[in-house]
């Protein structure tokens, strides 16, 4: 008798077990689904071991050194 019950409560507990697992890789799927990929020289970088701060700032300087798309308009020209 005492054999069955144990077996029940670690048939339970395993059950338990994969549900607890499956809630913890299934929930968080659509969340990482809908997130934008990585620029690829970003990801090559981070995959490299570089710095992601050295990443960010070098990022922040080209952006910073190139002009907009609103100032390069030929009607702003002088004639």
């Amino acid at each position: 008798m005492l054999a069955v019950d144990s077996l029940v409560w670690i048939a339970a507990l395993s059950v338990l077990s994969v549900v607890v697992l499956l809630l913890i890789v299934i929930a968080p799927w659509k969340r990482v689904r809908d997130e934008r990929p990585l620029d690829p020289e970003i990801e090559a970088r981070l995959l490299l071991g570089e710095d992601p701060d050295e990443i960010d700032r070098d990022i922040a300087s080209r952006q910073q050194g190139s002009a907009p798309v609103a100032k390069l308009r030929r009607d702003d020209e002088p004639s």
